[in-house]
C-alpha cells in the first residue's frame, strides 16, 4: 500500500501548533505552575478523548475522525491567537488537545491496518517531531525577530487550514472490518487489553509523560532566552526523529528496550538542566520508546481502534499529569524533589515491564 503521505503532513501541522507557544510560555504567565497548567491543558483534552476516538474510528470509520479532528484543531489555533488571556488559553489548549486525541488515534488505528505498519509508524512518528521541532524553533525564533509572541502560532494556524481544506477534499479509504461492535464486547476487549498490556502502559505513562516534564519545565528553568529555548527542545525532537527512522532496522526485543530506556532516564532527570545534549539524548530515547511500542501492539493486538486509542490516552495521560505534577512540586518544594518523584516511577516501570505480554515478542521477525 502507497505510503500515507497526507497523515504525515496533517501529523506535522496538528504537532507544530501544538508546540508554538511552548517556547513563549514565561511570556504569557508570570507563574511557572499555571505555565505547565497551560502546557498541560493541551494534554489533557486529548488524553479524554483518544480512547472514545479510537473506538469510533473502528465503528464509523478513519477519514470521518481524521477530519473532525483537523477542523477542530483549526478552531483551536484561531482562538489561541486572537483571545490570549492566560486562563482562556486554558481552554483552548484543551480544546486543540481534543483536536489532537481524535486525529493520532484515528491516523494510528488507520496506519495500524497496513501491512508495512512498522516502516509507516516510524515515518508518522518523525513526521510528528518533526512538527513539534518546526513548531517549537519557528515560533521561538519568530518571536525574537518580530517581538510578536505568538506570530508563529499564526503561521502554524495558517498551515493547519490548508491541510484541513486538503484532506476534507481528497478521497481517504477506511481501512479494517466495518462493523459496529456491541457495546458489552467493546468494553469486554477494552477491559482484555488494559489488563493484558498494562505493564506497557504504565511504561507509556511515565516514560514518555517525562519528556513532557522536561520540556514543561526547562523554558523556566534554564533561564535562557526564547530562541535558544526553542533551539535546544526544537533539538530534542530531532534526535526523536533520528531514533524514530532508525527503530525499524534495529533488532531488538521491546521490554528489554523499555527497561533499559527507563533506567538511562532516572539521571537524565536530574541533569538535563546542565548540558542542552542530555536534553538530546531524551529525545533520542522517546523515540526508540514509541516505534517499539506502537509497531508491537499493530500486530498484538486485532482492534486497532482499541489499541492505539488506549496507547494515545497513556501517553496523553503522561503529558498531562507528569508536567502539572513536576510544576507543583517544583513550586513548593525543588526541582531535585520534582525529579526524584518522577525518577522513582520510572525505576518502577523498569521492575514491573517483565509482566508484560509482549515479552519475548520480537516487532521484527513478526513480519514488521
Amino acid at each position: 500500500m502507497a505510503r500515507p503521505f497526507f497523515l504525515f503532513a496533517a501529523v506535522f501541522m496538528v504537532m507544530a501548533l501544538s508546540n508554538a507557544i511552548v517556547p513563549v510560555l514565561p511570556s504569557l504567565s508570570d507563574d511557572l505552575s499555571f505555565q505547565t497548567l497551560i502546557f498541560s491543558a493541551y494534554f489533557f483534552g486529548a488524553m479524554i478523548t483518544t480512547l472514545p476516538a479510537g473506538v469510533a474510528s473502528d465503528r464509523y470509520g478513519q477519514p470521518l475522525l481524521i477530519r473532525i479532528s483537523l477542523v477542530l484543531t483549526l478552531l483551536s489555533g484561531i482562538l489561541i491567537i486572537t483571545l490570549t488571556d492566560p486562563v482562556d488559553l486554558l481552554i483552548w489548549r484543551f480544546i486543540e488537545g481534543i483536536g489532537a486525541g481524535f486525529f493520532i488515534s484515528s491516523a494510528l488505528s488507520w496506519i495500524g491496518y497496513q501491512k508495512d505498519t512498522l516502516k509507516n509508524t516510524g515515518l508518522f512518528m518523525a513526521s510528528l517531531n518533526f512538527g513539534l521541532l518546526c513548531g517549537l524553533i519557528g515560533s521561538g525564533w519568530l518571536a525574537m525577530v518580530t517581538g510578536d509572541i505568538l506570530l508563529g502560532a499564526l503561521v502554524c494556524t495558517l498551515g493547519t487550514g490548508l491541510i484541513c481544506i486538503m484532506v476534507c477534499i481528497i478521497t481517504i479509504p477506511r481501512l479494517g472490518v466495518e462493523d459496529t461492535i456491541p457495546v458489552q464486547a467493546l468494553v469486554r476487549e477494552t477491559g482484555s487489553q488494559i489488563l493484558r498490556q498494562y505493564p506497557l502502559w504504565v511504561s507509556v505513562i511515565i516514560l514518555l509523560g517525562s519528556t513532557g516534564y522536561v520540556q514543561a519545565v526547562f523554558p523556566e528553568l534554564s533561564g535562557y532566552p526564547v530562541h535558544e529555548v526553542s533551539t535546544v527542545l526544537a533539538a530534542m525532537n530531532f534526535a526523536t526523529i533520528l531514533s524514530s527512522l532508525a527503530t525499524p532496522y534495529l533488532k531488538i526485543e521491546p521490554v528489554l528496550l523499555i527497561r533499559i530506556s527507563s533506567l538511562m532516564i532516572v539521571p537524565l532527570l536530574f541533569s538535563f538542566l546542565i548540558a542542552p545534549v542530555i536534553i538530546l539524548i531524551i529525545g533520542a530515547v522517546a523515540g526508540l520508546i514509541m516505534v517499539s511500542q506502537i509497531g508491537y501492539l499493530a500486530l498484538a493486538e486485532e482492534r486497532q481502534g482499541i489499541a492505539m486509542g488506549l496507547y494515545s490516552t497513556c501517553s496523553y495521560a503522561g503529558m498531562t499529569l507528569l508536567p502539572a505534577i513536576g510544576g507543583y512540586l517544583i513550586s513548593y518544594s525543588s526541582f531535585e524533589t520534582a525529579s526524584a518523584v518522577i525518577g522513582v516511577g520510572a525505576i518502577i516501570t523498569a521492575i514491573i515491564i517483565g509482566k508484560c505480554s509482549c515479552k519475548g515478542f520480537n516487532i521484527h521477525d513478526a513480519g514488521g
